[in-house]
C-alpha cells in the first residue's frame, strides 16, 4: 500500500464523512487537505488524553508542533504517554501511525508545509488555551464571555477555514467569484459556525464533563439545572445560523466543483444540525443527522457543485427552514 493510500485509510478511520470530500478533492490540493485534517485530529486526541496531567499533554502538544514545524523524520515522535492514555479505537490507531503522517508531510509542497504549520500552531493555541482554562481550576468552568468563545472558535476552527482558502488561492489564481479578502473572511466564519454547531450539539455532555463553552452568567444554577441555559443556547444557535449563511457564500462562489461539492457537504450537514437541535428544547445529547439523511444532502451538495442552476433550489430547501426561521 502506498504512503497516500496509508493516509487515507487512516483519515477514513477518524472521519468517514470528510473522508469522501477530501477524496474528491482535486489532487493539487487533496494531500493538503488530509495532512491538516489528520494533524489536527492527531492534536486534538493528544489534548483530550485526560488521564494525563494537563501540564503533561501541554509538552505533548508544543513537542508534537514542533516536530511538524521542522518536518524532521530523523527525530521519531514518542507518543508511547498518549497511546495508553487513549482507548481503543480510531484516534489511537492515527496516534500509533503518526510517524506514516509525518512522512507524507515531507513530501509536501514547500508553500503547503508553511501553511500547515501556521494553521496548525494556531489550532494547538486554542487547545492549550481550552486545557488552561478549564483544568487549572476543580469544578465545572464557563468561558468568561463573547469574545473567548469567539476566539476559542477561531482558533479551533475558524483558521482552518483560512487555511482552506489560502491552499486554493494558492492552487487557482482564479478560485472564486468574489475577491480574496472576502473569500477568507467568509472562510473563517464558514469554520467557525461548524464548530459552533459542535458546541451546542454537545453541550450537555461538555457541561457534564465541567465545562460550559457557553459564557452563561448563572453556571451555578446551570449546573444544577441544565435547560437554564437555554436562552444563552438559542442566542449562539442564531450566530451560528448567521455564520452558515456566510458559508453559503463561500460555496456558491467557489470556481472549481470538485472543491465546491467538498465545501457543501459539511455546511448542509451543519444546517441540518441545527435544525434537530432546535427542534430539540431539552437539549438532549447524541443528535446527529442520519446516514440516509447524510446521503441525501451529498445528493444536494453534488447538484449544486455541478449545476448552478441548482443554487436556489438548495438554499430554498436546505437553508430556509434551518435559518430563515431564526429571523
Amino acid at each position: 500500500m502506498s504512503g497516500e493510500a496509508e493516509l487515507f485509510t487512516l483519515l477514513k478511520g477518524v472521519s468517514r464523512s470528510f473522508y469522501i470530500s477530501v477524496r474528491c478533492l482535486p489532487r493539487r490540493i487533496r494531500l493538503a487537505i488530509a495532512l491538516g485534517y489528520l494533524l489536527a485530529r492527531a492534536s486534538d486526541t493528544i489534548a483530550d488524553a485526560n488521564q494525563l496531567p494537563a501540564a503533561e499533554r501541554i509538552e505533548f502538544l508544543r513537542r508534537f508542533l514542533s516536530a511538524v514545524s521542522r518536518r524532521e523524520l530523523g527525530d521519531r515522535l514518542d507518543l508511547a504517554a498518549c497511546l495508553t492514555a487513549q482507548p481503543d479505537g480510531p484516534e489511537k490507531v492515527l496516534l500509533a501511525n503518526i510517524d506514516r503522517v509525518m512522512e507524507s508531510l515531507s513530501t509536501a509542497p514547500p508553500a503547503h508545509h508553511t501553511l500547515l504549520s501556521e494553521v496548525l500552531t494556531k489550532i494547538i493555541c486554542g487547545q492549550t488555551l481550552d486545557i488552561e482554562r478549564f483544568e487549572s481550576e476543580p469544578g465545572t468552568s464557563a468561558l468568561p464571555d463573547d469574545s473567548a468563545l469567539e476566539e476559542y472558535t477561531y482558533l479551533v476552527a475558524g483558521c482552518v477555514g483560512e487555511f482552506w482558502t489560502k491552499i486554493c488561492l494558492l492552487e487557482w489564481p482564479n478560485y472564486a467569484r468574489l475577491p480574496a479578502e472576502e473569500m477568507l473572511g467568509s472562510g473563517r466564519d464558514f469554520g467557525k459556525g461548524l464548530q459552533l454547531v459542535n458546541i451546542l450539539r454537545d453541550y450537555p455532555v461538555d457541561l457534564q464533563a465541567g465545562r460550559s463553552y457557553l459564557p452563561v452568567s448563572n453556571l451555578a444554577e446551570v449546573v444544577a439545572n441544565p435547560i437554564l441555559a437555554r436562552p444563552e443556547w438559542e442566542r449562539w444557535r442564531r450566530r451560528a445560523s448567521g455564520y452558515l449563511e456566510e458559508a453559503w457564500k463561500y460555496v456558491i462562489a467557489v470556481r472549481p466543483w470538485r472543491v465546491r461539492f467538498a465545501c457543501a457537504v459539511p455546511v448542509f450537514i451543519g444546517v441540518r444540525t441545527l435544525n434537530l437541535l432546535g427542534d430539540t428544547p431539552e437539549n438532549r445529547p447524541g443528535i446527529k443527522v442520519s446516514r440516509k439523511e447524510v446521503r441525501h444532502l451529498m445528493l444536494w451538495a453534488t447538484g449544486v457543485a455541478i449545476f448552478r442552476f441548482l443554487e436556489p433550489a438548495a438554499y430554498r430547501t436546505i437553508f430556509r427552514r434551518g435559518l430563515n426561521s431564526e429571523s
